[in-house]
């Protein structure tokens, strides 16, 4: 009928919908107002729940993030840094050194070890989580670490063990034992040694204590036939899993996609339990005589990831969410469980009881009164929410509002046609450049200011010879690839990227928008984006292709920055000697075979954690004096990435 009616009269005015609605409210559903307000406070009780569950599952991944974040700085440090060409007492200080600063900053780092391609293996172990019998019955006060080497040998292999103190110290004799060890048939060997980056296993039970963790491993990129390797513990996630039932009132288990304990409130005590009858497995979940774990295993089998599900557990009703705790570990999941009462509970029972007292109001009112406020509601959140990505330059949205109001409608086309002329846009201008003119900081007229920035300049090695070799397509396709990994990577480091010329980027630093660490803010970029190219290199070179070597250079100082060209086509840039001598030193970069070569200028305001290395001194192509330079080689150790 409303359809019929609709038809006929065209599209309704929002004028004339507002005041029928509200007329039918003051004549006659003020019962039915109570109804529909009861629903909405049980849908933000569901939301709050729903919040609530988000805020679980990001504390618990912080949880993993933070840890595996610190352990992978010093294990790509340490790729970088240590020699293991050295005797093995030595380099089993070294191994004790980093295991001892890493504690203090992840005190659920184990053991940290050295593997070898021909079965020998140093490993510097923490005895405050593992047990060694061996070491307990020796009773060393003051023992802190144990150094384990493994040696191959014609008639087996051996491992000889050295207990020190909290300095590294050695406390006593070598104990020395046959062992059937062999660190090449570990999969966190296989798996680093088959790749260049960093690779995290899967959770395991570890075999000299009574929890679970899991192993970061990485290849040298110093010897091509060494893996590096940090084992972390997740007793930490226990506790974190115990904290967040007392706080909560939520049921909490960390398992495998194939049901195996990882972590639980009570994991120590189940893996004390179970750890009896199968010392090399972990627990599955339908084998700890747990209902609701039980359940819990048997839900998500049949709803996987991702969403709030209502489900039986223990005969009650349960609000139930099944996430993955990284997107690097897809076959670790976080499950919750929160009683149903206890969400929606009061709501239910105050929509009973307002529903009676506005029941013969309802009868008169409700369907004018939901399907007005279907016809008003529904295209106004849409067209909100539209409006609300748009602003956040969040381009993905959906269909356009489908309303019968005519206002909403041309409002609804309107906001597409902005999103539509901001996302073209952007496309042509820096985000940052179109931020600032639509919150009117920057404002689109010729002319600029001088002010401090740090200028970037890339450059790619033997891209003629590359160009002249490849069909226009296959140039252009691998091109965009380039440019779209550096691009991203600056971007992400906060730069301006001013211009694509050739083969080359012109990025900048503190304009549009301010950065008082500018310096360190391009320098952590240029490492970023040299590490990112390396990456896309290693994907061409796999793929038949030739890589696009880059060399970057870097200067900071004092330009003009601000708009140039004419009235009608300008381009936001920076100009100046600052400028040309970024673009010089990288033009040097290719004489002296550096990748990021940068001026002293960088050098000493980028700060204490960073590595150069001098070059030389240097009279850049428009100068008179010579310059000292530097090649800017990576992070110092214990550095945060992040900033």
């Amino acid at each position: 009928m409303w359809g019929v009616v609709a038809t006929r009269l065209g599209p309704w005015k929002l004028q004339v919908v507002v005041a029928a609605v509200f007329a039918v409210i003051v004549l006659a559903i003020a019962g039915g107002l109570i109804w529909y307000n009861n629903g909405e406070v049980t849908q933000l009780v569901r939301a709050d729940a729903s919040a609530r569950f988000d805020r679980v599952v990001d504390r618990v991944r912080d949880e993993f993030k933070t840890g595996l974040h610190l352990a992978e700085v010093v294990l790509d440090t340490s790729t970088l840094t240590i020699e293991t060409d050295v005797p093995e007492d030595h380099l089993g200080a070294v191994l004790v050194g980093t295991l001892r600063d890493l504690e203090k900053v992840l005190p659920a780092a184990s053991s940290f070890f050295v593997a070898w391609n021909d079965g020998r293996f140093v490993m510097a172990q923490s005895l405050a989580t593992a047990r060694l019998p061996e070491v307990e019955a020796a009773g060393l006060p003051g023992a802190t670490y144990v150094i384990e080497f493994v040696d191959r040998r014609p008639n087996g292999a051996i491992v000889r063990r050295i207990v020190t103190d909290a300095r590294g110290g050695p406390m006593g004799e070598p104990d020395t034992a046959s062992t059937d060890f062999d660190p090449r048939t570990r999969p966190w060997y296989k798996q680093a040694f088959a790749t260049t980056g960093a690779i995290v296993t899967e959770p395991y039970r570890f075999a000299n204590m009574n929890q679970v963790g899991l192993t970061l491993a990485r290849k040298s990129r110093l010897v091509g036939d060494v893996v590096f390797g940090i084992d972390i513990g997740l007793a930490s996630i226990d506790h974190t899993l115990d904290d967040l039932r007392r706080e909560h009132g939520l049921d909490l288990v960390v398992f495998s996609r194939s049901g195996e304990l990882i972590a639980h409130p009570d994991g120590v005590r189940y893996r004390t339990e179970f750890r009896e009858a199968r010392a090399e497995h972990l627990p599955l979940l339908t084998e700890l005589g747990s209902p609701i774990l039980g359940e819990l295993y048997r839900s998500f089998q049949s709803v996987g990831t991702g969403r709030n599900f209502t489900g039986q557990l223990d005969d009650e009703p349960y609000l139930e969410r099944f996430e993955l705790i990284a997107s690097n570990m897809p076959d670790v999941v976080l499950g919750i469980a929160y009683p149903y009462d206890l969400v929606v509970g009061p709501a239910d029972r105050i929509r009973y009881i307002s529903l009676l007292i506005g029941v013969g109001a309802t009868i008169l009112a409700l369907g004018i009164v939901l399907a007005a406020a279907r016809a008003l509601a529904r295209p106004l959140r849409r067209v909100t929410g539209d409006l609300g990505r748009i602003m956040r330059f969040d381009f993905h949205g959906g269909a356009q509002a489908q309303s019968r109001i005519e206002e909403i409608r041309s409002l609804s086309s309107a906001i597409d046609v902005l999103g539509l002329t901001l996302r073209t846009f952007a496309a042509y201008v820096p985000g940052q450049i179109v931020r600032g003119i639509l919150g009117q900081t920057l404002v689109p007229a010729l002319g600029g200011r001088r002010q401090p920035v740090t200028v970037l300049f890339s450059d790619v090695a033997g891209f003629t010879a590359l160009a002249e070799g490849l069909p226009p397509e296959e140039l252009m396709e691998r091109t965009s690839r380039y440019f779209s990994a550096l691009g991203e990577e600056l971007i992400a480091g906060g730069a301006t990227i001013d211009k694509y010329i050739g083969d080359s980027v012109m990025a900048f630093w503190n304009a549009p928008e301010e950065q008082p660490d500018h310096v360190r803010l391009a320098c952590l970029g240029a490492l970023r984006a040299a590490a990112r190219v390396d990456r896309l290199n290693a994907e061409f070179e796999a793929e038949g292709g030739v890589p696009m070597l880059t060399r970057f250079g870097l200067h900071t100082g004092e330009a003009v920055v601000g708009n140039v060209g004419s009235v009608d086509r300008m381009n936001y840039t920076a100009l100046g000697h600052t400028v040309n001598v970024a673009a010089r030193l990288e033009a040097l970069g290719k004489i002296h075979g550096t990748t990021i070569l940068v001026s002293e200028a960088v050098r000493q305001e980028a700060g204490e954690g960073f590595e150069f290395r001098f070059v030389g001194n240097e009279v850049p192509r428009g100068a008179r004096e010579p310059v000292p330079i530097y090649s800017l080689v990576g992070l110092r150790e214990e550095t945060d990435p992040q900033g």
